[in-house]
């Protein structure tokens, strides 16, 4: 037999040979011994143990053994050694066994008889083809993970970046309609202090997933940012995109989150679009885009996930917008009295929903709610944020925020029931609040009720020197203020639609 030619197998390879015929196994290690470390083993179980027990650059397997079928060794083989040559060998050749050895693992098939030297270039070749393969999976996966998000799956700026070129260029060269929508999550960061960067990143993940759901080829969609997304439409016009985002923006809607026992905060985005004309980049597409979103956050109602503007004639957009730049600044001094704002306006909103309020009673919570505290502003940090008892002396100076927060609302705003809400939602339904010392009635009603959701946010809302109170221990201190602190119907009412929000987390508290 001549002398076997240098290849892909060197000496410091290993080699293992599973063959219950000791004379073809002697056979084989002698030839392939010439350039290899070669094992051959005589049962199944033996090529298993050796398998696990050390390192083969390729392995040649027979599939009948005395113990076990050899495409289960194989498949064993390729579990252990995916980078491994395999090659199967069989004195019954047919395309049945060659099929269900390559499923098993093998890269190649050999029948018998055979000649050694013959299944030696097939390992060779079997450890090259395993090679390239493993290297195409490695640049698919590269090329996959370059592509797309890490934490959401879906598509990156990358691919955005290349696919809009794409689409540009395209739309450029035949006329063809292109528009983008560009996406944001409202108040991401607050909702990121205040549930988690873990709830955070399920609220991102949720979002991608309802993109995904919702947009088809030949649109193209992906995270363009922290908490940005964009979408291309190529062949679209703008009033069929912003159909398509309308749809998306109601179903982000349904996402909730809920820490601890606290009101759920639906999730909104705010969206901006743009259409290509025939000339422009894409750089200046997407800005364009942005800028609509910008503007579309700026008319949008000032709590995150309440989408119903305020009615005509109470609040211009103007007033809207001057709020938001207040909410803003009460966001930049403590975060805290931001969060806790918006959370105590949904509580408000949920129990103006079921008692039937009506519209313009509904608005002064809406935009009073998020501004209530804002006269904290002006509050000293150090009695801002004491973790212990005011003084006498600090209280007072806390007790006046409700009426510089009125002040302020009144400069850009004339609308009552909004500097009512800002003055007296610390005044008490016996008369023994502040700044007024107003008593029942006295009180507005959505004062009055909110109020209510004002104490139930503050005492479920965690803060870094104590935790917050649970859905039951809250309620109950509700019901026990009733008559006192709170108008007794309004806060029963409350107790009763918090209870039914939350049936199944109530009973368990039981």
């Amino acid at each position: 037999m001549e002398p076997v030619a240098e290849g892909l197998l060197t000496p410091l390879h290993r080699i293992l040979v599973v063959e219950d015929d000791p004379s073809i196994g002697r056979l084989v290690q002698i030839v392939l011994g010439r350039h290899a470390d070669v094992t051959v083993a005589r049962t199944g179980a033996a090529a298993v143990e050796a398998l696990r027990g050390g390192k083969f650059e390729a392995i040649a397997s027979d599939i009948s053994l005395p113990d076990m079928s050899g495409l289960d060794v194989i498949a064993v083989a390729r579990e252990v050694a995916p980078a491994s040559g395999i090659v199967a060998v069989t004195g019954f050749v047919d395309v049945d066994v060659a099929v269900r050895s390559m499923k098993a693992g093998a890269d190649d098939f050999l029948g018998k008889p055979f000649d050694a030297e013959i299944l030696w270039h097939m390992l060779q070749k079997a450890i090259d083809s395993r090679s390239r393969r493993l290297e195409a999976e490695q640049a698919a996966l590269y090329r996959d993970l370059a592509y797309h998000d890490a934490l959401t799956g879906c598509p990156n700026r990358r691919y955005l970046d290349e696919f809009l070129n794409t689409a540009v260029s395209a739309a450029t060269a035949t006329g063809e309609r292109l528009t983008v929508a560009y996406l944001d999550i409202d108040n991401f960061k607050l909702l990121n202090d205040f549930v988690g960067h873990e709830q955070g990143d399920a609220i991102l993940i949720r979002v991608a997933t309802a993109l995904g759901q919702t947009v088809t080829p030949p649109a193209a969609y992906g995270r363009f940012g922290g908490d940005e997304f964009l979408v291309v439409f190529p062949g679209a016009p703008e009033a069929a995109v912003r159909e398509s985002v309308e749809g998306l923006r109601e179903a982000i809607r349904s996402i909730d989150v809920v820490n601890g026992a606290q009101v759920p905060l639906p999730i909104r985005i705010s969206y901006g679009t743009a259409t290509f004309h025939g000339s422009g980049t894409p750089r200046q597409l997407v800005a364009e885009a942005e800028d609509n979103m910008y503007l579309d956050k700026s008319a949008t109602p000032i709590i995150t996930g309440y989408d119903k503007p305020p009615p005509k004639g109470i609040a211009s957009l103007a007033t809207v917008k001057a709020l938001r730049n207040l909410v803003k600044a009460i966001d930049r001094r403590d975060s805290y009295t931001r969060y806790h704002s918006d959370h105590a306006t949904h509580a408000a909103l949920r129990l103006a929903a079921h008692l039937g309020l009506p519209e313009d009673q509904v608005t002064a919570i809406t935009i009073g709610g998020p501004i209530h505290d804002l006269g904290k502003i002006v509050v000293p940090d150090e009695i801002l944020r004491k973790p212990g008892p005011l003084t006498s002396k600090e209280r007072l100076t806390m007790e006046e925020h409700p009426v510089l927060g009125a002040a302020i609302a009144a400069a850009i705003t004339d609308y009552d029931t909004v500097i009512n809400l800002v003055r007296h939602h610390h005044e008490r339904f016996d008369g023994g609040g502040y700044p007024g010392g107003l008593q029942g009635t006295e009180i507005s009603l959505p004062t009055r009720l909110f109020t209510i959701a004002d104490a139930y946010s503050a005492m479920t809302t965690d803060r870094p020197y104590r935790r917050g109170l649970d859905l039951e221990r809250a309620l109950a201190e509700i019901g026990r203020g009733a008559g006192t602190q709170f108008d007794p119907d309004l806060a029963r009412e409350f107790v009763r639609v918090l209870e039914s929000d939350y049936p199944v987390r109530n009973e368990a508290a039981a």
